[in-house]
């Protein structure tokens, strides 16, 4: 048993960080290592604002949702829409939208077009992103070395990688020209997640450190779940919707989501954990269970490093 794209959970682990970066398209499916999730799971800690557990929730998985089998090998219950598992060459449609540290969504096929702004900036883009670069909080970003990853006649995005670390810039038109709209920080991994519909919270998950260890015998998974959207920090109780699993001949891949309460304006004063026990429709067996809804691709392979270090 064992976990992928962090660290091992159950069935088989896999560390496999090194590798050499694909110009495949469809992009092939790689695995990187889960030690993240498993080390916060072993310490206790809590997904989100680190509030304790306070609702646990009996799993409704098989009450409540169907299991199906899309092709051979691969079973799935529930209908979140969220996840789309490889084919049986290990690759993922090309046109399947992704995300990364909150930037996004853009196809996975951006990923083998990351091409320098300086040569294919589509008109104005660099001049866009000037005014912010010159300012005193954008001096501290790369101020040369960008990429764009995915554009559009509405938006671009660019990414660049200085010292092993992720910077991202958002640029859109409205009709009127170019604008600089904002700027994020991605690490020194990004790994690539599925995208949520809009019209569900997404909610992430840890594996629950006060369960047993899992085995290749688990059909139940213990989970600690936390909500991602503003909520005015409600416990999600009956909000929850049913997950989706997805078992493959080697992975595991699991999707939580909660129904949006009611209202139009909520406050971010954090979300309360929320224990979880999902069921799984067949034994965990040696299959690599997926953290998170995490591909197991990391977009920092993909992108050129620049040489230049940030300011100073």
């Amino acid at each position: 048993m064992s976990v992928g794209s962090s660290p091992p959970i159950s069935g088989k682990v896999n560390g496999n960080r090194g590798r050499t970066q694909p110009r495949l398209n469809p992009v092939k499916r790689k695995a990187v290592t889960l030690a993240m999730v498993l080390v916060v799971a072993a310490c206790g800690e809590s997904i989100g604002s680190g509030s304790t557990p306070s609702t646990s929730l009996s799993n409704t998985t098989t009450a409540s949702s169907s299991i199906s089998a899309p092709r051979a090998g691969v079973i799935s219950v529930g209908d979140l829409g969220v996840i789309v598992p490889p084919d049986d060459a290990g690759e993922y449609p090309p046109d399947l939208k992704v995300t990364c540290g909150g930037s996004g969504p853009f196809p996975l096929s951006a990923l083998a077009g990351i091409e320098p702004l300086d040569q294919v900036d589509p008109g104005g883009v660099t001049e866009a992103i000037e005014p912010f670069l010159d300012s005193e909080e954008g001096q501290y970003w790369p101020q040369e070395g960008w990429h764009v990853l995915h554009q559009t006649h509405e938006e671009v995005l660019l990414v660049v990688k200085v010292e092993g670390s992720l910077s991202f810039m958002n640029v859109s038109n409205d009709g009127s020209g170019w604008r600089w709209a904002g700027s994020s920080g991605g690490g020194d991994h990004c790994l690539l997640e599925f995208v949520y519909p809009e019209s569900i919270n997404a909610v992430t998950w840890i594996l629950d450190p006060a369960r047993p260890p899992l085995t290749e015998e688990s059909t139940e998974i213990g989970v600690v779940l936390n909500e991602v959207e503003c909520v005015d920090g409600r416990e999600i109780r009956d909000r929850l919707l049913p997950p989706e699993i997805v078992m493959t001949e080697t992975q595991v891949f699991m999707a939580f989501a909660a129904e949006t309460p009611p209202g139009t304006a909520f406050t971010c004063p954090g979300n309360p954990d929320t224990p979880y026990v999902a069921e799984l429709p067949a034994p965990l067996g040696d299959r690599i269970l997926m953290p998170g809804v995490q591909l197991g691709i990391d977009l920092a392979e993909y992108v050129p490093a620049h040489d230049t270090s940030y300011p100073t």
